[in-house]
C-alpha cells in the first residue's frame, strides 16, 4: 500500500502529532509502573523513575519514540504530565479517560471531568482524548452494554465542546467491524483501531499482512475516518497452551518481536499511520499478579520491567 493509498482511505487526518514541525506518528503505549506498582494498588511512580523513562524512550540510540498513549485520567498520569512539563521533554500524549462496567456512574464521570482537566491543563503537551478502552468488544471484562451507547456519546459531546484536541475511542477490530459501531464513530474526530495478530492465532510470517487486512477491512467499513493504530505488538513470553494463551500459535521470543515490530514500523512509517506500538515496558502486575512472570500479559515491552532493552531496541532502524 502506497502513502497515496492510505491518505486516501478518509479525506483529511485529522490527528497528525508534530513536534518541532516533525511528524511524530510512530508513538507508544507507556505505563509508569515498576515492579511492586499497580493500578490496583494506587501507585504513582516517582518523578526520578518517570523522568527515566521519558528520556529512554526519546533518546534510546536504536529506536526512539516522541508520543506515548495513557490510559486513564488519574495521579499516575498526572505525574507523568507534570515530569514532562517540568523538565520540558521532547514528547507529546493521547490521554485515556478509563471508562468501565466495574465502575460506579461518579466513577465514569469523574474520568470525564478529569480528562477535560488534563487535556487543558497541560495543552502543550495533551495531542489527543481518547475515551474508553477496549470497552464496546464482546469479551472486554469491562464491557458497556449497548444501551450505555447514548450515556457513551453525551460524554464524548461533552469532551469535545470541552477540549481542543480530537477525541476518540479505542477499541478491537471485533467492535469496529460490528454495525453498532457506526454510529459512535460518526461522532468521533478519528478511531483507534487495535488489532492483535498474535492473540488472533497468527504465525510471526503472517502477522503483518493479518494486520494490514484488517486495518484495510475497518477502513472500508467507515469510510472517510481517519483510522489510528493504538495497539499491536508481540509477546517475548508465553506459557503455552493453557486460557487465553492457547490462541497464540506464533513464537513467543525476543528474536521474534524484533522481526515483527521492524516489519510492522516499516509498513506504518510507509503510509504514514498513526500508531502506539504495545507497548513501551514489561508490567508485572498485568494478568494479575499471582500469575507468573512468563504469561504473555506481561512480557509485551520492548524493554524488560527493569528497563534493559530487549534485543528490538539494540539497533532497529528509525
Amino acid at each position: 500500500m502506497t502513502e497515496q493509498h492510505s491518505k486516501s482511505l478518509y479525506t483529511k487526518p485529522v490527528f497528525e502529532p508534530m513536534l518541532n514541525g516533525e511528524w511524530i506518528g510512530l508513538g507508544i503505549a507507556y505505563g509508569s509502573y515498576r515492579d511492586n506498582e499497580s493500578p490496583d494498588r494506587k501507585s504513582v511512580s516517582s518523578e526520578q523513575d518517570i523522568l527515566e523513562d521519558i528520556t529512554i524512550l526519546t533518546t534510546n540510540h536504536g529506536v526512539s519514540w516522541n508520543l506515548i498513549r495513557m490510559y486513564a485520567a488519574d495521579p499516575a498520569s498526572e505525574q507523568v504530565l507534570k515530569t514532562i512539563k517540568k523538565h520540558n521533554l521532547p514528547v507529546k500524549v493521547m490521554q485515556g479517560a478509563w471508562l468501565s462496567s466495574t465502575q460506579s456512574d461518579a466513577e465514569n464521570e469523574q474520568q470525564i471531568s478529569e480528562v477535560i482537566r488534563l487535556a487543558n491543563e497541560y495543552k502543550d503537551i495533551v495531542v489527543s482524548v481518547n475515551l474508553g478502552n477496549e470497552i464496546f468488544v464482546d469479551w472486554s471484562a469491562h464491557k458497556l452494554e449497548l444501551s450505555d451507547i447514548p450515556q457513551y456519546l453525551n460524554w464524548v459531546k461533552k469532551v469535545k465542546a470541552a477540549v481542543d484536541v480530537p477525541v476518540t475511542l479505542a477499541d478491537d477490530y471485533n467492535f469496529w467491524n460490528k454495525p453498532w459501531s457506526q454510529e459512535i464513530a460518526q461522532q468521533l474526530d478519528y478511531i483507534v483501531l487495535h488489532a492483535y495478530a498474535m492473540w488472533n492465532s497468527q504465525a510471526l510470517d503472517n502477522a503483518v499482512p493479518w494486520t494490514e487486512k484488517t486495518y484495510h477491512d475497518i477502513a472500508a467499513l467507515h469510510p472517510n475516518k481517519q483510522i489510528a493504530l493504538g495497539e499491536s505488538g508481540w509477546a517475548t513470553s508465553s506459557v503455552g497452551s493453557n486460557g487465553d494463551e492457547g490462541l497464540i500459535i506464533g513464537e513467543a521470543s525476543e528474536k521474534a518481536q524484533k522481526i515483527f515490530f521492524n516489519t510492522y514500523r516499516q509498513w506504518l512509517k510507509d503510509n504514514r499511520i498513526v500508531s502506539f506500538y504495545f507497548q513501551a515496558f514489561d508490567e508485572k502486575w498485568k494478568g494479575g499478579e499471582d500469575k507468573p512472570d512468563a504469561i504473555a500479559e506481561k512480557n509485551w515491552g520492548v524493554f524488560n520491567s527493569d528497563r534493559t532493552p530487549k534485543l528490538v531496541v539494540q539497533g532497529a532502524s528509525k
